[in-house]
Parts: C-alpha cells; structure tokens; sequence
C-alpha cells in the first residue's frame, strides 16, 4: 500500500511540473507575440494617425492658404469648404462670410472714389473755364464779369448738393435723427418756397395741390428725400413746362408725387432708375448728381417706406414718394413688386 501513495504523489508531482511549463511557454509565447504585435502595429498607429490628422487638418491650411493669398487688388477668393457641419466648416463658412463683407467694403470705397471724381469734374471745370474766359478778357465789361460770376454761383451750389449726396451715399446710411411727427404740409411748403427760383432760372414753374397730412419720421431726412425728387423734376422739366407737387392719402399710406413734363423713361429702363448716375442722362438732360433718387429710395425704406415710379415716353414721369401712417400698412397695397410700377 506504500509504494501506491509514493507512485500517486510522484505522479501528481509531475504532472504539476508540466503544467507550470506549459504556463511558463504560453506566458512566454504571448509575450512574444504582443511585443510584435506592439512592433507592427506602432508604425501603422502613426501612420494612420498621421492620415487622420492631415485630413482634420487640411481645411485648417485651406484657410491659411486663402488668407496668405488674398489681396488688396482681388478679395475674389474664397474657402468653399465642402464636407459635414462640424465646427471647421462653420469656421470656413464665417471667413467667407467676413470676406464678403471686406470685399463690399472696399467695392463701396472705390465706388465712392469713382463717384467723387465723375461728379466735380466737370462742375469744376464749368468754373475755371468760366474764370479763365472773364480774366483773359481786359476789355470785359461789368455785365460779362456778373454773368461769369452768376455761372460760377450756380456751379458752386450744384457742387455743395453733390458733395452732400456724396457724402450721404459713402455712408451707405440716411440720417438717423428721432422720429418725431412732420408736418408733410409745411415740409412741402418750404421746399416749394426754397426752389421756386432754382425752377425759375430753368424756366419751370412748380404747381402744388397738398392736403393736411402728419407722419412720423426724422424730419431732415424726409425733407432731402422730397428735395432729391423735386430737383430731379425741375433738372428734366422743358422749359414753359410746370412740375407737379401732390400730397395726399391713400388708405394706411401718404404720398408726396412729383410730376414733371419731361420726356419720360421708357418701361425698360424703370429697373436702373434709381441706379447711381443715371438721372443724369434722363432725356439727355443733366439731372442732378445722380444719386438722388438712390438716396431718397434708402430714406424712404428707412421708414418702411418706399418710391415708386410711373412713366412712359412722351408723357412725363412721377415719382412717388410712400410712408406708412399706421405701423402695419401693407407695402403690397402700394406696389406690386416694392420698388416702382409703371402706368
């Protein structure tokens, strides 16, 4: 019985000899395979680590590209980045974005800049040719040097209206004075009274029919509106010929109309009427700066407003001038399309 127990534990000691080695050979085995494995896969994890911060990172240096590119001469450039909504391309869509508001910018500046010098030269040189004429002249009389002088007066007040129109429209924005109830009656007055002999030099009296109205808004502001109508009137009115002063109301709406008798403005050419410089080949005659209508169609829609205008060959043109008399009127009520109708 002895030596059964004795061949049982030696048996059993083997046993957990060889389990202990085969442990120690498997601990062994997949130390050796983690350490390749760690081998292999340390150069593919920087590798694909690489690849996947060279793709987050790409539209990063599509945005430094454009903005090392872009210049004063060509803001035309833009990211256009493609791709999902994540925050890069909310980044990418706010540069273009900014982009386009410094290219506006520096369009509008170069706009003025060209408005500037389209509009006092040749008022400017009305006046030095006047001048020169008078002063080379020894034998002028008095009445040669008052008309030379009367000339270069009228010039000169031309000029300071096309500097204030310039420097309203490089603002890019009308006055903003408080609004307060006007009087459009007594606006309109004033303004009849205070270029009756401007209509008069040209030969145009100025008819007006205005009934009682009130409306709220800033009132040099409404005034230079009505002005810039009125003056684009009498600069295409003929000769002998009356422009026609109407204020009245229509529903939730008053409205100041300026009629003249000039040659009119055919039906395709509504569209750039109120477009920078072009009241002044109306007719071919000289309509003022240019701007005026522009500047008075922003001042209008400064008090949710707007200017209309009704034409044809032949027969005139009338400028209408809306502003609401109730918060809620309707603009629809006034205009088709919200900026000028025909009739």
């Amino acid at each position: 019985d002895g030596s059964v127990i004795l061949v049982e534990d030696r048996y059993r000691t083997q046993m957990a000899n060889l389990e202990q080695l085969v442990n120690r050979r498997a601990q062994d085995n997949l130390r050796r395979f983690s350490l390749w494995a760690l081998l292999g896969m340390f150069p593919a994890s920087i590798g694909l680590g690489w690849l996947i911060a060279d793709r987050a990172l790409r539209p990063i240096g599509r945005i430094a590209d454009v903005a090392r590119d872009i210049q004063a001469s060509d803001l035309s450039r833009r990211i256009s980045l493609d791709g999902p909504r994540d925050e890069l391309r909310e980044l990418a869509d706010t540069f273009d974005a900014m982009l386009d508001r410094v290219e506006s910018g520096v369009d509008a500046q170069r706009g003025f800049i060209a408005d500037t010098s389209h509009e006092l030269r040749n008022p400017l040189a009305v006046m030095r040719t006047n001048l020169d004429v008078a002063l080379s002249d020894p034998d002028a009389d008095a009445d040669s040097l008052r008309d030379a002088a009367e000339i270069v007066r009228r010039t000169l007040d031309r000029t300071s209206r096309t500097v204030d129109d310039l420097v309203t429209f490089a603002r890019n924005e009308v006055p903003s004075g408080e609004h307060v109830p006007v009087d459009a009656a007594l606006l309109v007055a004033d303004l009849v009274e205070e270029y009756t002999e401007t209509a008069a030099d040209k030969g145009v009296s100025i008819q007006v029919a205005a009934s009682p109205t009130t409306v709220t808004g800033d009132p040099t502001a409404l005034k230079q509106a009505v002005a810039n109508l009125l003056r684009n009137a009498i600069a295409v009115a003929p000769e002998e010929t009356a422009v026609k002063m109407t204020l009245g109301v229509d529903g939730q709406w008053a409205n100041v109309r300026v009629a003249d008798g000039g040659p009119g403005i055919p039906a395709e050419d509504h569209p750039r009427a109120f477009e920078r410089h072009w009241s002044k080949t109306v007719g071919g005659k000289e309509g003022g700066t240019g701007l005026g209508l522009n500047i008075a169609r922003q001042i209008a829609e400064s008090h949710a407003g707007t200017v209309t205008l009704a034409s044809s060959p032949g027969e005139g043109s009338e400028f209408v001038l809306w502003l609401p008399l109730e918060d809620d009127a309707d603009l629809a009520l006034v205009t088709e399309d919200g900026l000028h109708h025909t009739r």
